[in-house]
């Protein structure tokens, strides 16, 4: 009997299992006040506040980095990079969309999509000097240790 019964445990628990649907990233969303459908969509990068949100469906890449909080100073909005979730990529210059008013560098987002705001140049050269710094420092004060216990 007990045999039984946790052959049935089993079936059910098994049953259980894999009739669980898996989450995907990107799922539509239907917001009862709004009577809009909401997409998720990912912003990374440097902008004000980094974030995974839900943003109506037929949002563009500058109201979706809007919604993040706006780029940070030293944001490269010349190069920003979108991920789409069949793994495709699509860089825009919003630069030149200042410029032409073009789709092509403004495209409406679809679910899924990762944002990602690089920084520009000036401040990786300035981090990248400061670390050299920092090595050099510690380079320094080693060499110093090193000349004053070998006296």
């Amino acid at each position: 009997m007990k045999r039984f019964a946790s052959m049935i445990f089993f079936m059910i628990f098994s049953l259980s299992i894999f009739s669980q649907e898996t989450i995907k990233n990107d799922y539509f969303s239907y917001d009862e006040q709004q009577k809009y459908l909401l997409i998720r969509v990912n912003i990374w990068g440097y902008v004000n506040n980094p974030m995974s949100t839900l943003v109506p469906d037929g949002t563009d890449l500058i109201t979706a980095i809007s919604y993040a909080g706006g780029p940070k100073e030293n944001a490269n909005l010349n190069s920003v990079v979108i991920i789409h979730s069949d793994g495709t990529r699509q860089i825009c210059d919003l630069a030149k969309y200042k410029n032409e008013n073009s789709r092509n560098h403004n495209p409406i987002l679809k679910p899924g999509d990762t944002v990602r705001v690089g920084g520009d140049f000036l401040y990786h050269f300035t981090r990248y000097m400061r670390d050299l710094y920092n090595i050099a420092v510690i380079a320094n004060i080693a060499y110093l240790i090193y000349i004053n216990l070998t006296k």
